[in-house]
């Protein structure tokens, strides 16, 4: 773990210092993209870096949000300064959806979603926070009633898509930032939306941390102490979630994972919120706030065995099926609906997206699966209602609601389990059954097939 906690002894901020512990990162990558808005942080950023290192190994990644009437200007600016430099510069227009988030969190989501998107194999995300913004992100979730991992603060190092993201100024002050912005006359934006107090952070920064700093002048440092604390006691946590899952028999479910609930009720009520905390972690779902877990436990861990709870949050779903608590991204489970049934046209030689992540595979196996057609193509779709199919090694066939009950599938997906069909006939239900004289026989080759998401 990379954790620096002090500011350096001397304030004057240079290339050298701010990048003196990323050298070897940077001279292995792949790939190196900077995060740049145009404002103080990300120019301060992008003009120590272009000391650093050839500007020809450098992208700047520029988001339009479009959420402000200066965008366009801010996107020029952008693109002007690094053709100054000779770096290159992608600029890239996305749609902020709100979802009942703030504004905040929702452009985050998109600007974030771009970066894993651009980012390669070992390629390198540079962001430019630094310590003030540190400390009013400690504040910030402090009266959110953050436990140790939103204490710990903002990573100096995480994994993001298929990279990793620093940043190399967390330890460095906005003043510092400004100081060396002046020195190198460097020509940065300013976000009118920093005035307006109706941000909670906007309200922290130019309220309340002032009369911090007023009172307590090294208030950096302090929280910087709460933070070194807080990123101990979520290690331990962590630690603990994770000998804990072992024994809850925690797996991997379409869209999500699964564990057993009486496994998960002979732990102590503390070990069992932890658990919730750091299993949304494992599977890259947002962790659940204090409200929400008292809610999971409640509403889901403890409802009768016959019900069928669920508490959403955000896009993470909390369910309960034959004795097991799921954690599932609700975006799969909403790509269809009886209202939009499935009709594709399947050639097994290739893949079929489903929507929403999820998919249909077809592998050749001897002995083992679905006969294939001579034509080498099926028809896929889902349930309308009165199907009835005979799977393999039944005496008779059922109604296909009462065999994927049998079968043990559960509730959510039995409307969206892909269907697979030859001349209007129901010959396999996805990867649970083949119907009676659809099966190969033993020195055949037919296929195997694999529903499932992205993530499996």
């Amino acid at each position: 773990m990379v954790r620096v906690n002090r500011m350096p002894k001397d304030k004057t901020l240079t290339a050298g210092r701010a990048f003196e512990n990323l050298q070897s990162e940077l001279l292995g990558a792949t790939q190196i993209l900077v995060g740049f808005s145009g404002g103080l942080d990300s120019s301060v950023l992008l003009d120590l870096l272009n000391q650093t290192i050839p500007s020809d190994r450098i992208t700047a990644v520029h988001i339009n949000h479009g959420l402000s009437p200066k965008a366009s200007e801010w996107q020029l600016h952008a693109e002007h300064f690094c053709q100054e430099r000779g770096i290159a510069c992608h600029s890239e227009s996305v749609k902020v959806e709100f979802d009942g988030k703030g504004p905040e969190a929702a452009a985050r989501q998109a600007r974030y979603a771009v970066f894993e998107k651009l980012l390669l194999q070992d390629g390198v995300l540079l962001l430019g926070h630094h310590q003030d913004d540190q400390s009013e992100t400690l504040l910030y979730r402090l009266m959110r009633s953050s436990g140790p991992l939103g204490l710990s603060g903002i990573p100096v190092r995480r994994s993001i898509g298929a990279g990793t993201l620093y940043r190399p100024l967390l330890t460095w002050s906005k003043e510092s930032l400004k100081t060396y912005a002046l020195d190198k006359s460097i020509q940065w934006v300013e976000d009118e939306s920093n005035n307006c107090n109706d941000y909670d952070r906007n309200f922290l920064r130019n309220r309340l941390i002032p009369i911090l700093a007023e009172r307590w002048p090294d208030y950096r440092q302090r929280l910087s102490g709460v933070s070194a604390i807080s990123q101990d006691s979520a290690e331990l946590c962590r630690d603990l979630a994770i000998q804990d899952l072992a024994s809850l028999q925690s797996r991997p479910e379409r869209a999500g994972a699964s564990l057993l609930i009486n496994s998960f009720n002979d732990l102590s009520g503390v070990r069992q919120k932890n658990v919730l905390r750091h299993w949304a972690e494992t599977q890259d779902r947002c962790a659940p706030s204090q409200k929400i877990i008292h809610e999971i436990i409640k509403a889901v861990v403890e409802a009768r065995i016959d019900a069928s709870p669920k508490v959403i949050c955000q896009d993470t779903e909390y369910r309960r099926y034959d004795g097991r608590l799921y954690v599932l991204d609700s975006r799969k489970l909403v790509s269809r609906s009886v209202e939009q049934p499935l009709d594709i046209l399947w050639h097994v030689d290739e893949a079929v997206n489903l929507g929403g992540g999820m998919q249909l595979e077809a592998m050749p196996a001897l002995g083992e699966g679905l006969r294939m057609p001579q034509s080498g193509t099926f028809r896929i779709g889902n349930r309308r209602g009165g199907e009835h199919c005979h799977p393999v090694g039944r005496s008779h066939s059922n109604s296909l609601k009462k065999c994927l009950q049998e079968f043990g599938l559960e509730p959510w997906w039995r409307d969206r389990v892909p269907l697979i069909f030859l001349d209007q006939q129901l010959i396999a239900v996805a990867d649970l059954w083949v119907c009676e004289n659809w099966q190969v026989q033993p020195e055949e080759i037919g296929i195997k097939i694999q529903w499932h998401d992205n993530s499996l």
